[in-house]
């Protein structure tokens, strides 16, 4: 009887779609995408004045998290509106792109060792809170849009906690990683100008890529195409909930 690899081997995972230009162009989009989600639910939870009294204080542990808090503007009227409106469409159109970019990097999460070096371990625990932490802050955030609330306990306390614990893990993410993405991508400039002088098409390579990878059934474009093209179908069904214009119509 053949044995079937297990999720731990590079054999296991065989789609020719994953590799570091579409993890990375995905990882691009978060990047910015996430750092806006931040900042915007920082200056939402801002606009409820928590040191205006004790009932307005959600999260009256906070202590240095709550360091940049200020008296919310009362001009101009829509500014709440604006930044909580940009939280809430923005995140609910970037859930394709977490999910194509937790898909893409699915094998790492079942790599063995699981730890290298102590560098590699400090990068394995920031995935294990990243990835952990960004389904918690979205499945919230979204079951919060929704008035289902399912999980234990309040809102406010979980998302805000659980945005600093996200974002403290995506800068570490970041950090970690960022030596080696510009040491690759110095790398893969250089092959590139080298194959092109050739006439040669330079191939993928990396940790993402395959071994053995099956027949493709849809192309990187084409699957980039697709995650875009549901972003974009819950920009046009999200927008309008918040914000006036056309897209009013179309809102759900």
């Amino acid at each position: 009887m053949r044995d079937h690899p297990s999720p731990s081997s590079p054999g296991f995972w065989r789609s020719p779609v994953r590799g570091p230009r579409f993890t990375a162009l995905l990882g691009l989009v978060l990047l910015g995408g996430v750092t806006v989600l931040f900042v915007t639910g920082l200056l939402s939870y801002a606009a409820y004045n928590p040191n205006l009294s004790a009932v307005n204080d959600k999260t009256p542990d906070k202590g240095l998290l709550g360091f940049y808090l200020f008296a919310w503007p009362t001009d101009p009227p829509w500014l709440y509106r604006l930044t909580q409106g940009v939280h809430v469409t923005l995140g609910i159109t970037l859930i394709p792109v977490l999910l194509a970019k937790l898909w893409s990097v699915v094998p790492k999460l079942f790599a063995l060792p699981p730890a290298r070096s102590l560098a590699h371990a400090l990068e394995r625990l920031s995935l294990l809170l990243l990835v952990g932490g960004a389904l918690f802050e979205f499945v919230t955030g979204v079951l919060n849009v929704q008035l289902d609330y399912l999980f234990p306990g309040s809102f406010y306390p979980l998302h805000f906690y659980g945005a600093w614990v996200f974002f403290a893990a995506f800068v570490t993410h970041v950090v970690l990683r960022l030596p080696e993405a510009l040491r690759q991508f110095h790398r893969l400039r250089a092959l590139r100008a080298e194959r092109r002088g050739k006439g040669e098409t330079l191939p993928e390579r990396g940790e993402l890529v395959a071994p053995r990878p099956a027949d493709a059934t849809v192309s990187r474009r084409g699957a980039l195409g697709l995650v875009g093209g549901g972003s974009l179908l819950l920009l046009v069904t999200t927008a309008g909930r918040s914000f006036d214009g056309p897209l009013r119509a179309t809102a759900l």
